[in-house]
């Protein structure tokens, strides 16, 4: 392979490390709950300790769950089109540069998750990416018209389906007795034998990634003051959609209704992320500090999954089940102010954090300069 000689892009637009900052925090709130125990796959969520640990995993089943997996997807798409934009100004190849992007990422998914975590979403976001490779220069109304067709369908689909064990692999049970008291290459053994299962996350998830490359190739984030006033109009009917949505998504994993589990993730959930999305933009200035954890999303990413397992597996210290929700979630808090604090500190050194300078390097088949110049510092 001829290797392909670039430099480092300067230009990052802030205010999208800024979302994939926050979008970061979100994730890893939900991935906890399925790290530090078995109250998703247990159905018990709601129904742990107190009543301050019932009403914590609640909140972050209403606020949080598959909210942030689609913000992150949503950014997803947008980065593409961004990618594709540059690539094309620059007058290099876009699509052979992006095959490899997405066969990289797809090897660090895989590996994540037979190594690491089951939970994995690198995976299907190399697989997805496919598509926008298809469909990137559909006009904007025929993306939109799309979006809505596999919404529709997605809530059709998971909604008819008999058990919410079908709708999630985060539901199956089969493993528990493994995070408790298997060695690490039980688990290994156990994930390398798990199939790709349908998720009721991919429909919304290539939902996203076309919302995404809309926004992304129409230049909304390059200069996000200008839209500001559409943004503070439009979040106030998002608000109620995404509240009643997810009030039904609490009911539907509370009666066992795949209709309402269904109607709460595609409808719901989607109004929530725009509305945080919102919320991001006009206080980004505010928000600035959470932009070198965007910078290396991919690093603190698979940093949840490698500090995670070891706490709670039986591998490691064996905390599974054995912290309360609101330990959990100070857990979470001091996790993601560690990362806020190391992320400042690596990004004023290196261009790139560790697993995107991996991921950079193997895509142009070329180690890239990593170290920042004096010039870059100042």
């Amino acid at each position: 392979m001829t290797a392909v000689k670039v430099q480092p892009i300067q230009n990052r637009i802030v205010v999208l490390d800024v979302l994939r900052g926050f979008a970061l925090f979100g994730v890893l709130l939900v991935n906890m709950l399925d790290f530090s125990g078995s109250g998703i796959r247990a159905e018990t969520l709601g129904m742990r300790g107190n009543e301050l640990d019932q009403l914590i995993d609640l909140g972050i089943v209403f606020f949080a769950m598959t909210k942030f997996y689609l913000l992150f997807s949503f950014l997803f798409g947008v980065g593409f089109a961004v990618q594709m934009r540059r690539t094309e100004d620059s007058g290099r190849p876009f699509v052979g540069f992006y095959l490899r992007r997405l066969l990289v990422l797809f090897v660090i998914g895989m590996a994540h998750s037979i190594l690491l975590w089951d939970g994995d979403i690198l995976r299907l976001y190399a697989l997805a990416g496919l598509m926008l490779l298809i469909v990137r220069g559909l006009p904007t109304r025929v993306l939109l018209g799309a979006a809505v067709a596999i919404a529709l369908i997605g809530l059709v689909v998971f909604g008819t389906m008999s058990s919410v064990h079908e709708v999630s692999v985060m539901m199956s049970t089969d493993a528990l007795s493994l995070y408790t008291e298997g060695s690490y290459l039980d688990l290994v053994a156990a994930r390398a034998q798990q199939h790709f299962v349908l998720d009721i996350q991919i429909p919304m998830v290539l939902v996203m990634f076309l919302l995404g490359l809309a926004v992304g190739r129409s230049g909304v984030l390059d200069q996000p003051e200008r839209y500001l006033p559409f943004v503070r109009r439009w979040w106030k009917w998002a608000l109620p959609v995404g509240l009643i949505g997810n009030v039904l998504l609490i009911v539907g994993y509370a009666v066992g209704s795949t209709w309402l589990i269904s109607f709460g993730v595609h409808v719901g959930a989607p109004a929530l992320s725009f509305v945080y999305v919102c919320a991001v933009l006009i206080n980004a200035e505010r928000l600035r500090w959470l932009a070198p954890v965007g910078q290396m999303a991919l690093s603190n990413y698979l940093t949840h999954s490698l500090v995670a397992t070891t706490l709670f597996y039986g591998y490691g210290f064996g905390l599974y089940d054995q912290l309360s929700p609101t330990v959990m979630l100070l857990l979470v808090l001091a996790i993601f102010g560690a990362q806020v604090i190391f992320s400042a500190w690596w990004m004023k050194r290196f261009r790139f954090g560790l697993m995107e300078w991996v991921w950079r390097s193997l895509t142009y088949w070329q180690l890239q300069p990593i170290r920042r110049l004096i010039a870059e510092k100042a």
